[in-house]
């Protein structure tokens, strides 16, 4: 019984000091953003209103990419103040080693690695597509709509849907309706289309015409246009991987490998899905060491130090080996698994110095 009150209190403690982290980490971020947002206020519809709602709309992608960050820096406060109050010396006295520390610790985990989970699958894709739209339409004065069919953009007469942007270049299931004042004219359907230096290159191409008496079909391999879609528009309208749920990722790379289209960042981006949520865990474990190794020696201030420079050194080092794994062509899983592996192995070789 008194076990499992202290694994409750470690709990609360825990997650007391991880949200207050959380909230303030994101709360500089969303901050800074909101400066940055300021560059697109002005252009069509754009204001500040709704610059500060796409923000609001952003916070739990934002929330799920500092969750790890979070999770060490809150974990080293939390303990710590037990620590240094000596509620940790307390607990051991009281029959807990530091093993059971430790694991009442990652049952705490565990908890964060399916909030964090369910964070970054359901509510923080859903909110940032709904922040998405509201730029999309806002920026291009409603000439560009993001809907369940896909991208909608109106271009010198045209009306063109697209099921996405890949890779800064690549429009992907394309399909262009023209018309004739209030007449459909024609419309051509491409399997992709390629931005290049000169114009469009459309790939696989079907195109139907609707004349007064007949209707007329066609098909190409190739067809060359000098405009399709404004090119002002690709840095708003593009799909991020980062902000896309594992499901969708996984449907987009099949797409993608299914058209012969460059997919390693989108196939990397879905593992990290995966591992986002496990950095929680390696993040716990990796505050321990610090915190029974130094109840005596070290303030807050002190153990804040350590868990910055950790959780920034996580960052880079995920973000750096992420994009060798690109460079080098490394497998994905492998890419989005090195980064926790070692920081993990870290932690087992401190915590058993401890």
């Amino acid at each position: 019984m008194l076990i499992r009150i202290l694994d409750r209190y470690l709990f609360w403690q825990l997650l007391a000091g991880v949200l207050l982290v959380l909230m303030t980490l994101t709360a500089l971020d969303a901050f800074f953003s909101y400066i940055n947002e300021l560059d697109n206020v002005g252009r069509g519809d754009y204001g500040h209103l709704e610059a500060l709602l796409v923000i609001f709309f952003s916070l739990p992608e934002r929330m799920y990419q500092y969750a790890p960050t979070s999770v060490l820096i809150g974990g080293l406060l939390s303990l710590g103040g037990l620590a240094a109050q000596g509620e940790l010396i307390a607990m051991r006295a009281a029959g807990m080693s530091i093993s059971g520390i430790a694991v009442a610790t990652l049952k705490a985990g565990m908890v964060f690695v399916i909030v964090i989970f369910l964070l970054g699958e359901w509510l923080a894709p859903l909110s940032q597509a709904k922040g998405e739209r509201l730029r999309t339409g806002s920026v291009s004065g409603n000439l560009a709509i993001q809907s369940d069919s896909g991208l909608w953009m109106k271009h010198a007469g045209r009306f063109v849907r697209t099921r996405g942007i890949a890779n800064n270049r690549h429009l992907l299931d394309v399909e262009v309706f023209e018309f004739d004042g209030s007449r459909l004219k024609s419309v051509v359907h491409a399997a992709s289309a390629q931005k290049s230096g000169n114009g469009w290159t459309l790939h696989t191409v079907s195109r139907v015409e609707f004349d007064v008496d007949a209707l007329k079909t066609s098909q190409e391999e190739t067809e060359h246009w000098a405009q399709l879609v404004d090119d002002k528009m690709f840095a708003v309208l593009q799909r991020k991987p980062g902000r896309m749920s594992a499901l969708d990722l996984y449907d987009y790379v099949r797409y993608l490998k299914a058209n012969q289209l460059e997919s390693a960042q989108y196939r990397l981006a879905f593992w990290n899905r995966f591992t986002q949520p496990l950095s929680a865990l390696v993040m716990l474990l990796l505050a321990l060491p610090f915190v029974f190794g130094s109840q005596r020696t070290g303030g807050a201030g002190q153990k804040l130090f350590i868990g910055t420079l950790l959780g920034v050194g996580y960052f880079l080092i995920s973000r750096l080996l992420n994009q060798l794994g690109i460079v080098y062509g490394l497998p994905p899983f492998l890419s989005a698994m090195m980064p926790p592996l070692i920081f993990l192995s870290a932690a087992m070789v401190m915590l058993r110095r401890v």
